[in-house]
C-alpha cells in the first residue's frame, strides 16, 4: 500500500483482557498528532493490519484529528471489543528499533565448554561399538561405589553438592 492511503481496521477480541497489541501515541495536548507508535506483529492489531506510522483519524465515529491522548484513548475503552478505525497510511514518520544485536567483542570473552558427561560419552562410544555394548553409565556401578554427591542420607533429601 501506498503512503497516504485511507484503510479502515477492523479490530476485534473475544474479552477485555485480551491486549490490542499497539501503543497510541500523540493528541492536541501533545502538539502532535495522535498515532500508532508501535505494533506487536502478533498481535489482534498486528493481524488487522495496523502498522507503526498509522495515522489515527477516526475511532469509531469520532474524529480524532483535533483529539487529546486521553480523549483518544477513552474512545478506545468506550468503543469495547469491537473497535472500527480509519487510520492514513504512514502519515507519521516513527522509528522502527531494531532487536541489539550481540556484539562479536562479546563472544570472544566466552570460552567453549564442553560438559564432563559428554567428554566421557565421546570418549567411551568408540569402545562400545566395538564391543556391541553400551556406553557406561552412573548406573552400572553399584550404589556404595556412586560419588557422595549423589548418596542420601536416612531422611531421603540428597546431599548438596560437596556435601560430606
Amino acid at each position: 500500500m501506498s503512503d497516504g492511503q485511507i484503510v479502515p481496521i477492523a479490530l476485534r477480541r473475544f474479552d477485555t483482557s485480551q491486549p490490542w497489541g499497539f501503543k497510541l501515541q500523540g493528541g492536541s495536548d501533545v502538539g502532535c498528532p495522535i498515532h500508532v507508535a508501535q505494533v506487536q506483529p502478533k498481535s489482534i492489531s498486528g493481524k488487522s493490519g495496523l502498522q507503526n506510522g498509522d495515522l489515527i483519524l477516526r475511532i469509531g465515529e469520532v474524529d480524532m484529528q483535533r483529539a487529546s491522548h486521553e480523549q483518544a484513548r477513552n474512545e478506545m475503552i468506550r468503543a469495547g471489543n469491537d473497535v472500527d478505525l480509519v487510520v492514513q497510511r504512514g502519515g507519521v514518520a516513527v522509528k522502527n528499533t531494531p532487536a541489539p544485536q550481540p556484539e562479536e567483542e562479546d563472544r570472544e570473552k566466552f570460552q567453549e565448554v564442553t560438559p564432563k558427561t559428554y567428554q566421557v560419552l565421546q570418549k567411551e562410544l568408540p569402545q562400545a561399538e566395538a564391543t556391541g555394548a553400551r556406553p557406561a553409565s552412573i548406573f552400572d556401578r553399584r550404589k556404595q561405589d556412586r560419588t557422595a554427591y549423589t548418596k542420601t542420607d536416612k531422611s531421603g533429601y540428597n546431599k548438596a553438592y560437596g556435601q560430606q
